[in-house]
């Protein structure tokens, strides 16, 4: 008993060493403030992903894996990971949450899903993932379906204050 408590003891050391807690309010990625929330970021290099929510205590990023992806690779899967917040394991409804963010908050275009897509391709389903390929085709709708969303709200609002047009770009 007593070495289990060493053992014990020992395990939270290390994890403390290896995890440092970043800004809980937001993150940047890409020059890019991201938030989450309140949720707590959580900075750990022993990750074997780019990034990980784990329910009840924050996201854990791995930087060293993150700076390997491009810029909008890198913010999907932060957004990815936030959306695991409201869906639980669900990746593909967590992948819809990350698109949707995406669009809404303007920081993925339709280039950026192509660049999401590639780093998914060859991907096979396992472990409670999907294939990449299935991925892609979830985030190309929810992406489409959300662009459209904000085009159409847009619009509405344009016509509400007397425009009458609509600027091209939207």
């Amino acid at each position: 008993m007593k070495h289990r408590f060493v053992l014990i003891f020992m395990a939270a050391a290390m994890a403390t060493i290896c995890v440092h807690r970043a800004d809980a309010a937001s993150i940047k990625i890409a020059g890019q403030s991201m938030i989450c929330g309140a949720t707590p970021v959580f900075s750990d290099s022993n990750l074997p992903m780019e990034g990980r929510f784990v329910p009840g205590r924050g996201i854990y990023i791995n930087h060293t894996l993150m700076q390997k992806q491009p810029a909008a690779v890198r913010m999907f899967v932060f957004k990815h990971e936030c959306a695991h917040k409201s869906v639980g394991g669900n990746e593909l409804a967590a992948d819809c949450g990350a698109a949707q963010a995406g669009a809404r908050e303007k920081w993925l275009t339709p280039e950026g899903v192509d660049t999401v897509c590639k780093a998914l391709a060859g991907e096979r389903a396992g472990g409670g993932y999907p294939s990449g390929a299935a991925r892609c085709a979830n985030i190309r709708k929810c992406y489409a379906n959300s662009s459209e969303k904000i085009v159409f709200q847009k619009s509405n609002t344009q016509k509400a204050s007397g425009s009458g047009r609509l600027r091209s770009g939207y």
